[in-house]
Parts: C-alpha cells; sequence; structure tokens
C-alpha cells in the first residue's frame, strides 16, 4: 500500500540521516584530537594506496576493536587486514540500497566525501573553511558507483544536480539527497535545487588541486551479499 511504503522509505531515510550525524560526530571526535580532519586516502610516493578517511574515523564510530587489529602500513588490499575490510558496516550504509558489498567481498559504503575536504593526503582545519561550518558539506548519499568503505580515494565531486545517475548525489526514491554539514547537521535537497546553490556548495573555500583530488577510474562490480 502506499503509505505503508511512504512510511518505510521515511525510516529509511531517517536511518541514513542518522548514520551521517554519526559520522560527522566521529569526524568532528578526530579533528578535536588531531586538529586537522583525517587524510582523505594516505598515498604514498611511489603511489601505493594506504587507507582512506573512512578507515581513519573506525575508532570514534563505535568500541569494536577492529581498528587496533588493522596493520595501517598495509595498503587497503592486503590480505593482513581483508578479514575487516569485508565487514559491510551498517552505519556506512544507506538502508534504502540493496548492494553491501563488491563481488570480490569488501564491505561498501553509500556515502562520499567533499573532495576539497578529504582529498589525497589532506590535512585540512575548520578553520579554512571560509564560508563557515554551516555552508560546507563534508559528506552525502550517493546514487550508485560505490566504493568499499576501506578504498582510498572515498571522494566525489558534489555536481551541480541531484538523482541524475550512479555518479551524482542523491537518492532517486527520496526526490533528492541528504548531505552533512561541517557544523554536524545533516541537510535534505530536493532534486530540484537550483544549480547555483549546489554550484556554491561545491566550490566552498577550501579548494582542492585536481592533483589533489586525483583518483582511479574505477567502477566497482557490487552485490546484494557476498
Amino acid at each position: 500500500m502506499p503509505y505503508v511504503n511512504q512510511a518505510r522509505l521515511a525510516a529509511r531515510k531517517s536511518t541514513s540521516k542518522n548514520n551521517m550525524k554519526q559520522i560527522g560526530l566521529a569526524l568532528h571526535n578526530y579533528h578535536e584530537t588531531h586538529g586537522f580532519l583525517p587524510p582523505g586516502g594516505v598515498i604514498r610516493e611511489d603511489g601505493t594506496a594506504m587507507n582512506g578517511w573512512l578507515t581513519m574515523i573506525r575508532p570514534y564510530m563505535d568500541a569494536s576493536p577492529d581498528y587496533n587489529r588493522l596493520d595501517l602500513n598495509e595498503s587497503w588490499e592486503s590480505p593482513r587486514n581483508v578479514d575487516i575490510f569485508e565487514i559491510a558496516l551498517p552505519y556506512y550504509l544507506n538502508p534504502n540500497v540493496r548492494e553491501n558489498y563488491t563481488t570480490t567481498g569488501y564491505g561498501l559504503t553509500h556515502y562520499l566525501g567533499n573532495p576539497n575536504l578529504l582529498y589525497r593526503n589532506s590535512s585540512v582545519q575548520f578553520e579554512q573553511m571560509q564560508n563557515g561550518l554551516a555552508h560546507t558539506w563534508m559528506s552525502g548519499e550517493i546514487g550508485g558507483n560505490y566504493h568499499p568503505w576501506s578504498y582510498p580515494f572515498n571522494w566525489r565531486s558534489l555536481g551541480v544536480k541531484l538523482c541524475v545517475g550512479p555518479e551524482s548525489f542523491g537518492e532517486p526514491d527520496w526526490k533528492g539527497g541528504q548531505l552533512l554539514m561541517a557544523d554536524g547537521r545533516v541537510s535534505f535537497f530536493s532534486e530540484e535545487t537550483s544549480p547555483e546553490i549546489l554550484r556554491r556548495l561545491a566550490n566552498a573555500p577550501p579548494v582542492a588541486t585536481k592533483t589533489q583530488t586525483a583518483a582511479p577510474q574505477i567502477i566497482f562490480e557490487t552485490c546484494v551479499s557476498y
């Protein structure tokens, strides 16, 4: 029945919002501890991709001992860490999305970061956000082409339109998408949001260079379970 479907969608949207609030709190706690946001991805000079921001905030997300078992001196694809990275973590998943794993077994994330704040070897401080925390986005719900949460390149440009394909932000069933703002709020933006508003959010300083935000052009094959 339509009202039952609407209630289910509303519940899933609320759960996703709570997940993003938890991610926001973890980012703030990381900043309070280290004096800056986590690196979007730790990439060595030789190009070896190590670990990303969603891995770095794990200690602030839950009390699981998994983070302490990780060898952060190994790349994200190292067999030494694979048993942890194969776990699908509920707080990195939008409950309205069925796919939770890559076909190779890695747990996914349905949220990606702002490439101007979370990029290669970044260390951005809140003080650098010239438009203010309330007008700077940190992460958002994506519409497809999901990444492993352990992937060291978990950022994506916001674009100027929501819900326009797998490379965009937004959840089509909700006719829009939720963005985590740097002040910890999670705000909903309709798919009809003006491109100018999204452009202002996308270009809010600090602005990273193309080199800093460069990422491999990889599309992960995904599945419901593994």
